[in-house]
């Protein structure tokens, strides 16, 4: 059977057919060579593992290469999604704005400092923070918006309402670092912006996240806040707790790696950007098939190919086809399940219906494989898979 002839008399690899691949394509994963072990290594070597020289160089290297005057590395971006509310004082009766559309983080950090998160909902297009969707913001603190996949928010618009209404804008940039708007890179266009480098991500460190921030209070109060909430002096052996932190410190260790990754961070874009424009042009010719949109003015990342697919045409349901697409050997995903679809979030009263275009996109969205190690022979499997889906359980 040639792969290129694909009909819907061809058995699906679950029903015991031959699958497109003989081998697993997993959505995505982490480039890590020789360049990134001997960094490491040479880390491993030296006299301080945390909370050393290796932190405090990928913090000024990051914070560089995205045009901010200071960075500061977390163990996590969860982490520093966590101390940028508690910078910013979010308490009970604050309220934040954000995406439905994003792991479950981005709003769970402003429920450990007790604000309130209003969920707003998405542009059908990219599935990002709508603007012309915002409303009223008076009394909001923060709008905290998400780069759903890599692809940058609209900025200027959301500039807009930042002047007309005064709140702070953050930046969960966790999807797009190595992106930019208007010529921009991203972590420059918000009051503050947090990356992530878990392993899927642009570029990884392991585990880690960092906030690049204008202001050196700021920073500085950043760095106590994931240090215990402490303050040192030049007295030997003398520091104080002057709030409650927490230990939220990132290794040097991790930072090894995050400098020599972050060197290849521009063609890690380039080649996801090069993946993704060859889905797009031959996804976009399927039937049932949308493909994701950027934003105007924008170079995305691409951490995700977020696929929609419009099951209401087809004989299956999205489980049973990302069940059969599995058996094709194509790994995929889903991002993501509203935010308030959680029964944490039910519990708090967050009704359904509350976004009506990010559950619309939810109950279609299938993210597919992309990384930058893969081939374009890769891609073709992907489309091939896709298409034989398609043709199989079309009504």
């Amino acid at each position: 059977m040639k792969k290129e002839l694909m009909s819907s008399t061809v058995k699906l690899a679950k029903e015991g057919g031959q699958p497109i691949r003989k081998t697993w394509l997993p959505y995505s994963r982490q480039i890590v060579d020789q360049d990134d072990i001997d960094q490491v290594s040479k880390a491993l070597r030296g006299e301080i593992i945390t909370r050393g020289p290796y932190v405090e160089a990928f913090e000024r290297a990051v914070a560089d290469f995205v045009e901010m005057p200071f960075g500061v590395a977390f163990s996590s971006a969860t982490a520093a999604l966590h101390a940028v509310m508690a910078m910013f004082q979010i308490s009970s009766g604050k309220k934040v704005v954000t995406s439905p559309n994003t792991f479950a983080a981005t709003a769970n950090a402003v429920r450990y400092c007790g604000g309130e998160v209003i969920f707003k909902d998405v542009e059908a297009g990219t599935m990002n923070l709508n603007p012309d969707s915002l409303g009223d913001l008076s009394g909001v603190s923060f709008v905290n918006d998400v780069d759903f996949a890599g692809n940058p928010c609209r900025y200027d618009s959301l500039q807009k309402f930042k002047t007309q209404f005064g709140f702070k804008l953050v930046e969960d940039a966790s999807h797009s670092l190595g992106g930019s708007f208007r010529g921009k890179p991203i972590g420059s266009q918000a009051d503050v912006s947090v990356f992530s480098f878990h392993p899927v991500k642009s570029m990884t460190t392991g585990e880690g996240g960092m906030v690049v921030v204008r202001d050196a209070k700021e920073a500085e109060f950043l760095r106590q806040f994931r240090s215990h909430g402490l303050k040192r002096f030049e007295t030997p052996g003398y520091y104080e707790q002057e709030f409650l932190g927490y230990n939220y410190n990132i290794t040097d260790i991790n930072c090894a790696l995050g400098l020599s990754q972050l060197k290849k961070l521009p063609g890690f874009v380039k080649r996801r950007n090069e993946l993704a424009s060859y889905y797009s042009e031959h996804l976009s010719k399927l039937p049932l098939l949308t493909v994701p949109e950027v934003t105007e003015g924008s170079t995305s990342s691409w951490h995700l190919y977020a696929l929609r697919v419009g099951f209401e045409g087809l004989n299956v349901s999205r489980e049973d086809f990302l069940r059969a697409l599995h058996a094709e050997n194509i790994g995929a995903n889903v991002h993501y399940i509203p935010v308030y679809f959680h029964p944490y979030y039910r519990n708090l009263g967050y009704p359904r219906g509350l976004c009506p275009v990010a559950e619309k996109a939810y109950f279609q969205e299938i993210s597919i494989p992309l990384f930058p190690t893969m081939t374009e022979s890769d891609a073709r499997d992907v489309v091939l898979a896709l298409t034989k889906l398609l043709e199989h359980f079309s009504h």
